[in-house]
Formats: structure tokens, C-alpha cells, sequence
């Protein structure tokens, strides 16, 4: 009796099996055999500084992803349900005043930056908006190109001429796919992503490149011909050329990076800030490399996947020229959550935005002027 109750319960477990095998995953991941991540030495050392860094609750988790500072210091942010949030320094940092500007939109926002004197661009997930953060006034600028529906607005940047360039992080797996785009973008490694340009002379928008890898952050390159964006989840940052004969075509400024780039932004100092939500996950690299345990991997409720550790988020600035790492400040305790975006304000603090805290964080670097032994710079593409 013992013996063919034992042997029903392989039967139901190998028809399980069999069963789970069959059903269809939700992603179709593709492979690729990724780089060595580079070794974390000289200027790249977990330094610990942003163990001192502050961090200030704004509210749900999202909220603070999109960040922007005025000329004033005022600190404008976004939030997880589509509002526009200030908050003044001045206001004192243990209990600052958080007000609403205006709430321009119902999905989240994860990308802000002037276009203009005291109007803010604002990516949200669903599209491209403006804002007067003077008078609360809005307008939706664009939702979609012509046979380009968005998927997943995330970041944008002005050019002196008033065109609005912004990255669409994934068409596949945008807000209307009822998944959790950013995790199945990660997993599924292909290039649905793209940038878009918003022209004001004619009010219409155009799709500039895309096949881009999750393009998340994005800055204007200082030969104003070009713009930069992060691709997340190939660990590189790409120049897209935006005039003259090459318009539109790609090339790799910096590959292999140590972590996954999200934001970008240029300091004072005229050094391209890219913040890093996380260092290089090997988990991640195991499964770009084997794409049928993804497939597998992905069919798993969630509770029983392995968890990637540790945040261990760190802001990296490079060179905006060659591309080579300069200094780096880290969290390598996980305190301050995946970071976002980082801007500098007018007294030289910088500003940080966070996915998943529902804070920002007030960091005081070591200026390059008065800073002592960094780490010596690294050559990244070595």
C-alpha cells in the first residue's frame, strides 16, 4: 500500500513537471554572453561616502524618481501617482515643506528637466507633458508618434533650440502590458526601446533610433550634436547623433560599465554623473547567458526566485570626453535603496531621486579641487 502511494505521488509529480515544462512563459529571452564586469579598484572603490549622505521621506515608494533642481535650489520631484511635488532646503532639512505643484498625470513619473524658465518636462510612464511650476499650468505634449505608441516614457532632455528628446524604455512591456515592464525588459534582453524628439517648431514628435537596449536616462552631450543615454541592462552608455549627415546613427560611448545605469546629468565640474541603482548582479549575467532557465525562471511565482541581494547603488562620474571613471561615491550597505537620478544644486549638493524608498537623498561630495586621494582613474573599456 505504502509502495503504490509513493508510487502515485511521482506519477502526479513527474505529470507536474511535465505539465509546468509545457506551459508558456510569459518572456522570450534571448542570449548573450556578457563581459566581465570590471574590477571595482581605484577611482571605482566602494568608498562608503554616501554613508553620510541624508535621506528625507517624501512619501510611497516611486515617489522621488524624477528629479529636478531650479536655479533657486527648490527641489521638484515626481511621484508614483502622477504629481509634481517642491520641496525647499531652505525650509530646514529636518522637517522640510513638501507642497503639491500640480498633478499632471495618473502613472508614474519618472523623469524631470527644464525646457524652458520655470516650465519642467515631465516624462511619465504614459507620455511627454510641460509644465509652469510658476502657475500649476500643464499641457500634454506628446502621447505618441505616428505608428510609435509609447510604452514606458522614462527620461528626457532640452536642447538650446527648445526640442524635447526622450527615451521610451521598453514597447514590449509598457504600462498598458499589465507586467512588470522594467523586470521583464531585464530578463528578456531584447532591444525594444527607443528614443523619440519632440520638435516645437512643428508641435509634432519623431521617432530619432530605435532597437535600443531599455534607453533610460538620458543628457545632452557638451557638442550639442549628440545626446547620451543609458542602456540599463547592457551596462553601457550610447551616443546617438541628433544633427548633421550622421543623424540618428548609434555608437558605444562607454561598455561595460560596473553597474546598471540609470540616470544621467553633468555637474559644475563638467563630469557626466551616472547614477548606478545597483552594482552587476552575477545572478543577472548567469541568466543572460541561458535563456531557456529565464524562460523557466520566470514561469515561478515570485516568492520562490532568488533575490539579487543587496542594492549597493553608487554614483559614478566619468570623463564627458573619453569616458574614463574619475571618482565614485557608494552605498555599499544598501541603506539608501536603488537610486535614480542625480542633480546638483546651486550650493553643490546633490540631490538624489530613489525607485523604491519613497525618499531623496542630500549628498555633499569632496569637491575636485579640494579632495584628497580618489582612486586612481579607470579606463573602463580596458
Amino acid at each position: 500500500m505504502r509502495l503504490r502511494l509513493t508510487l502515485i505521488l511521482i506519477g502526479c509529480l513527474a505529470a507536474f513537471t511535465l505539465l509546468w515544462s509545457m506551459w508558456p512563459s510569459p518572456i522570450s529571452p534571448t542570449y548573450w554572453d556578457e563581459p566581465v564586469a570590471p574590477a571595482m579598484t581605484g577611482a571605482l572603490e566602494p568608498d562608503g561616502a554616501l554613508a553620510d549622505a541624508v535621506a528625507i521621506n517624501v512619501g510611497l515608494p516611486g515617489s522621488g524618481e524624477g528629479i529636478a533642481v531650479s536655479d533657486s535650489g527648490t527641489i521638484y520631484f515626481g511621484t508614483a501617482d502622477g504629481r509634481v511635488m517642491r520641496l525647499s532646503p531652505h525650509e530646514g532639512i529636518d522637517e522640510p515643506v513638501i507642497e503639491e505643484v500640480a498633478r499632471v498625470c495618473e502613472t508614474l513619473i519618472l523623469g524631470l528637466d527644464w525646457i524652458a524658465p520655470n516650465v519642467l518636462g515631465v516624462a511619465a510612464i504614459s507620455g511627454l507633458y510641460a509644465l509652469d511650476v510658476e502657475t500649476g499650468h500643464y499641457t500634454l505634449v506628446s502621447s505618441g508618434a505616428p505608428a510609435h505608441p509609447f510604452g514606458y516614457v522614462n527620461d528626457l532632455a532640452a536642447a538650446p533650440d527648445g526640442r524635447i528628446f526622450f527615451t521610451d524604455s521598453s514597447t514590449r512591456w509598457g504600462h498598458g502590458s499589465n507586467r512588470d515592464g522594467y523586470l521583464h525588459d531585464m530578463m528578456e534582453n531584447r532591444p525594444s526601446g527607443a528614443l523619440y524628439v519632440w520638435d516645437p517648431a512643428t508641435h509634432q514628435t519623431r521617432l530619432v533610433r530605435s532597437r535600443l537596449h531599455y534607453p533610460n536616462g538620458i543628457e545632452l552631450a557638451a557638442d550639442g550634436r549628440s545626446v547620451l543615454v543609458a542602456e540599463t541592462f547592457r551596462y553601457r552608455i550610447v551616443r546617438i547623433w541628433i544633427d548633421g549627415p550622421d543623424a540618428g546613427s548609434k555608437d558605444i560611448f562607454i561598455d561595460n560599465l560596473p553597474g546598471l545605469p540609470d540616470g544621467l546629468a553633468t555637474d559644475s565640474h563638467g563630469r557626466l554623473l551616472v547614477t548606478m541603482p545597483s552594482q552587476r548582479v552575477p545572478l543577472l549575467g548567469f541568466l543572460h547567458r541561458h535563456p531557456r532557465v529565464t524562460q523557466f525562471l520566470m514561469k515561478v511565482p515570485e516568492w520562490l526566485r532568488p533575490g539579487a541581494g543587496p542594492a549597493r547603488a553608487f554614483i559614478l562620474a566619468l570623463d564627458p570626453e573619453t569616458g574614463e571613471a574619475l571618482d565614485s561615491w557608494h552605498d555599499p550597505e544598501g541603506r539608501l535603496g536603488y537610486l535614480s537620478n542625480t542633480v546638483e544644486a546651486p550650493d553643490g549638493d546633490f540631490w538624489i531621486g530613489t525607485t523604491d524608498r519613497g525618499h531623496l537623498v542630500r549628498f555633499s561630495p569632496d569637491r575636485p579641487d579640494t579632495a584628497g586621494d580618489t582612486g586612481a582613474p579607470v579606463s573602463l573599456d580596458d
